[in-house]
């Protein structure tokens, strides 16, 4: 890193390191990156403070026209250079703000992809427009990324919900038979005198089908003559995830994730995305990190991550989480 630049650096942890300085210039040096999550300012002509009883500024989110694209997208094409070939970026705005950041992102990425967060319930105070629940985290990459398959409790009420029981357990019903708008293996199943056929065919070969019969894993139905595959409980590893999260919550007044931070984001979330786009030989980036959720989270899961800000008051916020060690995942 270039000594002309004024900087401070703080070693966190063994996992763990903090510079405080021009995120830009910072990232200059950096490389080997496979994450990078950052949650940017919003371009929201507000100032934020740190503590609600002082008049002092922790960090404004004023721009004059313009300059706040052309910052960004200088920023982006900084952070790009710091990605492994393996590497994905996020970046998280909120939904009424996300017009530039996609402009600048497919125009420097390959792959675009939106994870629409609902980071809360519609609030009553709001009158006169629908009340902002949305969040959208950007997915930028350009190569082979990590992807790790994660997968969410299903809910009680889910249609796989496992409401069906035998003798080896809860199950729930996998569709067999093709609908009319795609054709199947035709053929015939008979089943305690009862013939199971269906018009468009079955989605499995009959093959795989009998063998599943002799291994009582099809869910016989005689009124309508048809056939589910049992998909039991304590086999099933959760359901995907999709591009809509609405399973975590933002920041609350509570004790589990208490607020150190204006923008700060919740454990959970981070948590998902460290489990999704990163191995445990990983280097995360937060060139934006405020409070530190994303170090605080990367090592608790034992990953390297490196933090940055540019505000020198984020750092006994990021000492103190990592001495009280309240977390939420």
């Amino acid at each position: 890193m270039d000594p002309s630049d004024p900087q401070e650096e703080y070693e966190i942890t063994n996992n763990v390191k903090l510079y405080i300085g021009d995120s830009t210039k910072v990232s200059a040096s950096i490389t080997g990156v496979d994450f990078i999550y950052m949650d940017p300012p919003y371009d929201t002509n507000r100032n934020f403070t740190l503590d609600s009883k002082s008049d002092k500024i922790g960090f404004a989110d004023k721009w004059c026209p313009n300059h706040y694209e052309a910052w960004l997208s200088q920023f982006i094409t900084t952070l790009k250079s710091t990605l492994s070939p393996k590497g994905t970026l996020v970046l998280h705005i909120s939904s009424e703000n996300s017009f530039i950041i996609e402009k600048i992102l497919r125009a420097q990425f390959k792959h675009i992809e939106k994870i629409y967060w609902k980071r809360c319930h519609g609030k009553n105070t709001v009158k006169n427009k629908f009340g902002a629940v949305i969040d959208i985290l950007f997915v930028a990459y350009n190569n082979k990324r990590i992807f790790n398959d994660v997968r969410i409790p299903i809910e009680d009420d889910s249609v796989w919900a496992f409401k069906n029981t035998d003798d080896v357990g809860n199950y729930s019903l996998g569709a067999l038979k093709h609908d009319r708008t795609r054709k199947g293996h035709m053929y015939s199943i008979f089943h305690n005198d009862i013939e199971y056929k269906n018009e468009y065919g079955w989605k499995s070969s009959k093959e795989v089908v009998e063998k599943l019969i002799s291994e009582n894993r099809i869910h016989f139905v005689p009124k309508s003559k048809n056939m589910y595959t049992k998909i039991y409980k304590h086999e099933h590893k959760g359901k995907p995830l999709s591009n809509l999260w609405d399973d975590i919550h933002s920041i609350t007044r509570t004790s589990k994730d208490p607020r150190l931070y204006p923008t700060q984001k919740p454990q959970k979330l981070l948590e998902r995305l460290i489990h999704i786009f990163t191995t445990p030989e990983s280097t995360i980036l937060d060139p934006v990190c405020g409070s530190g959720t994303t170090g605080f989270v990367a090592d608790k899961l034992n990953r390297k991550c490196i933090l940055i800000d540019m505000n020198e008051e984020v750092v006994p916020i990021i000492h103190k989480r990592f001495e009280d060690k309240i977390y939420n995942i």
